[in-house]
């Protein structure tokens, strides 16, 4: 597992079960997001079929982190299931709400395929 750190925010990549992970605790604004659109764009450049977001530990999401997550179904193709989002944090389900996102991805309470080490 990978991990970055920037202020409040840090972000991870693994896999479940073979699928890419992109895992991020804190909050996503304009300050940080480089952090989630560099590990992005690190799975996306190994092409897989579908990738998740773990934004499971997200307590905010602005524009800017929308625009990773649109940005990275985009770069792996507009198949739905795609890119699935994992998380329950209302501030991150209402930004997807408002936006007309939870329209495009899929998203999960909990994640489909837990991490090879999970308890």
């Amino acid at each position: 597992m990978q991990s970055m750190r920037h202020g409040d925010l840090k972000v991870w990549t693994e896999e479940w079960d073979g699928t890419p992970v992109v895992g991020a605790e804190g909050e996503i604004d304009l300050g940080c997001v480089e952090l989630l659109r560099k590990a992005a764009s690190e799975v996306v450049r190994l092409k897989p079929k579908s990738m998740v977001f773990d934004l499971r530990k997200v307590s905010f999401i602005d524009s800017s982190g929308l625009g990773v997550l649109v940005a990275t179904r985009k770069q792996l193709g507009h198949s739905p299931g795609a890119v699935t989002i994992v998380t329950t944090q209302p501030a991150v389900l209402q930004s997807l709400e408002i936006t007309g996102l939870l329209r495009i991805f899929t998203v999960l309470a909990n994640p489909a395929k837990q991490p090879a080490n999970a308890t």
